[in-house]
């Protein structure tokens, strides 16, 4: 017995892609366009995804992805094994700069530890798999935001949730990576750059931390930056 596609269903979703191809938000004409819908269809189909919280209208009438897609991109990074797929990468960084090395996500207001490798040494961060880590000041949290999609940081602010200043994520951006900030009640700084899906559009951060007083944050950057761009190449799909 075959079972019937529900074609109305495809279309719908064929919208949601689109949506995801317009950081900036998009218009019914031009998804329309785009989709070879009919103009009022895709409008329903667009009240459809914002009722159920899937998208949301601008005030300049345009709509765009709501960051409740967030976490399908969070629950098909961790269906799909990825977090063990880049084990490897991050034992051969944990084995070269010796300290406890994570990879992390954005999951609703803070970044969220997804998988991490520890090293066997008397003094090291504890950094448990499922925490989560304010997105301010963080260097998981700061790479996260410094790549974030306009429209999902601008939400994220909105929302009052606090995020580092458009100045200092340009920094970051062109650097490259971020370090995380001085706080008095832990004693750790820690170095992260982002990972990237097949759009080049950040799905992760990777990052490495460690006491301040042993771990040169600043020195550990490179072979970081080169440890995400080899886990990005792994979760992207290239190899």
């Amino acid at each position: 017995m075959v079972t019937q596609i529900l074609t109305s269903s495809l279309k719908t979703l064929e919208v949601l892609a689109a949506l995801a191809d317009e950081p900036r938000g998009v218009g019914v004409s031009e998804l329309a366009r785009r989709t070879g819908g009919n103009r009022g269809y895709v409008h329903r189909q667009l009240v459809t995804l914002c009722a159920g919280g899937w998208a949301e209208q601008a005030e300049d009438g345009t709509y765009r992805l709501s960051l409740r897609v967030s976490r399908l991109s969070d629950a098909a990074f961790a269906q799909a094994g990825l977090g063990h797929r880049a084990t490897a990468a991050m034992e051969e960084l944990a084995a070269l700069v010796d300290e406890t090395v994570s990879l992390a996500v954005l999951d609703g207001d803070s970044a969220r530890i997804v998988q991490r490798v520890e090293v066997d040494r008397l003094l090291r961060v504890d950094s448990r798999i499922e925490a989560r880590m304010p997105i301010s000041d963080t260097a998981s949290g700061r790479v996260l935001t410094a790549w974030a999609l306009p429209h999902d940081l601008t939400a994220l602010r909105e929302a009052g949730v606090r995020t580092a200043r458009d100045e200092e994520l340009e920094h970051i951006r062109q650097h490259g990576y971020a370090i995380s900030l001085p706080n008095r009640l832990e004693p750790t700084v820690a170095v992260a750059a982002p990972v990237f899906d097949a759009r080049r559009r950040v799905m992760a951060a990777l990052s490495v931390v460690g006491p301040m007083v042993r771990f040169d944050a600043e020195a550990a950057a490179a072979d970081t930056m080169a440890c995400a761009a080899r886990v990005t190449t792994i979760v992207s799909g290239s190899r």
